[in-house]
């Protein structure tokens, strides 16, 4: 809201003056009248006033040399040079130039002090620090995609509402990592702090997917993170997301981005198969069967769809040599996961629905995924998430996203 204001009025100033209840009382003169003015009749004019001497400008520029310290000799000088001239002229300004002369040779003698020990060093030092620390301060409105960061005060746990943070390189240690942004939809009034975390979280997820295909180079300490609007910011016109990768234990070494911007084509149409093909597995109902068939029969026909135009993706990579008969071989296990998802989309009960999904996970070697990574030289330690006893599990012991955490701007 912005701030009003009012001009203010003096009680009763807003009407005509309204007549007095009490008659006019006679004129008195407590005091005697000078000779020859009666009463009733104004006083007789004064003579013209003495003219004051005006302030020399040496004066005021010592002073203010003195005080702000910056060059302590040149208050000195200038404080001089006043005194000469008041002397000699008449003017004011003697205890401005005084004053200042007096701040200046004290400002003078701390200084060399100061040199002669080294404080003047370590204030400078200092001064020179604090200047670097605000050049690298971004406001999490500004944030890029691509930049790295480390928060104020003690880490990501601590953090409620951010107005900046402190953006560092890449390759050093450091917090989080911005994935992208986004803009909420929303228009009109602030629609509630959980709808706002519910659409940044799930948006999030995308966003942060696509800056990391090679999820599996990705420290198991970075999670989801996100700055997005506070009620205060979305009534000033703030909309904005910003979509991180951060850790809240030891610090992230080097970047996590795996993108357009940093794969080779090999390398990215491999990747881009694989994620497809999660996430339509990552979309699978949580109703059972029993519960909703339809839905759980839809995704399985998802399924074939995606790792029918997968398989064929594979077959036709622009694969170095050494990268070919692993490419291929996947190939082999999308179709084949293909035929069972083919049964499970057409089965009649629960049972024939989870003998198919079962045997398509089956057909996903992660063996034959560590070779393709390897000859296309991505990263071929698998991370450890898996799933729930009792469940089939995705491709490669896969699970969906991690949960996200988030702060507000």
């Amino acid at each position: 809201m912005e701030p009003s204001s009012q001009g203010w009025k003096p009680p009763g100033g807003s009407g005509p003056a309204q007549p007095s209840p009490f008659p006019p009382r006679p004129e008195a003169h407590p005091y005697a009248m000078p000779a020859g003015v009666q009463p009733g009749m104004p006083y007789p004019p004064y003579g013209p006033e003495p003219q004051r001497p005006a302030t020399n400008g040496f004066a005021i520029s010592s002073l203010v040399t003195g005080i702000v310290c910056c060059l302590p000799p040149l208050g000195l000088v200038l404080g001089l040079i006043a005194l000469g001239q008041i002397r000699k002229r008449g003017e004011g300004g003697r205890g401005l130039a005084v004053a200042g002369s007096v701040l200046s040779v004290i400002s003078t003698i701390l200084m060399t002090v100061g040199f002669a020990t080294g404080t003047a060093r370590e204030a400078w030092d200092g001064f020179r620090e604090a200047a670097r620390e605000g050049a690298v301060a971004e406001s999490t409105f500004d944030l890029r995609t691509g930049q790295c960061f480390d928060t104020p005060g003690r880490g990501l746990e601590d953090e409620e509402e951010a107005v900046s943070v402190r953006i560092v390189d890449c390759d050093s240690p450091h917090e989080g990592e911005v994935t992208g942004t986004f803009t909420l939809g929303a228009s009109g009034g602030w629609p509630g702090r959980k709808a706002v975390e519910a659409e940044a979280e799930r948006r999030c997820e995308d966003v942060s997917s696509g800056y990391t295909l090679d999820w599996w180079a990705v420290p198991p300490t970075a999670e989801p993170y996100y700055y997005a609007p506070t009620r205060d910011g979305w009534r000033f016109g703030d909309r904005g997301v910003t979509c991180a990768l951060a850790s809240d234990g030891p610090k992230l070494e080097s970047s996590v981005r795996s993108d357009r911007t940093t794969l080779d084509p090999a390398q990215l149409v491999y990747l881009e198969g694989e994620l497809a093909v999660d996430t339509v597995w990552w979309e699978e109902p949580e109703e059972l069967f029993e519960d909703d068939p339809e839905a759980n029969r839809a995704w399985a026909e998802r399924m074939v769809r995606t790792l029918s135009t997968e398989a064929r993706e594979l077959r036709s990579g622009p694969w170095p040599a050494s990268a070919l008969r692993h490419a291929l071989a996947r190939a082999e296990e999308y179709d084949t996961a293909r035929r069972h998802f083919g049964r499970a989309a057409a089965a009649r009960d629960e049972q024939g629905f989870w003998d198919a999904t079962s045997e398509a996970a089956d057909a996903f070697r992660q063996e034959t995924e560590i070779a393709v990574r390897s000859a296309l030289g991505l990263a071929t330690d698998p991370p450890e998430e898996p799933g729930e006893p009792g469940e089939p599990a995705k491709p490669d012991g896969r699970e969906g996203p991690l949960p996200g955490g988030g702060t507000t701007v």
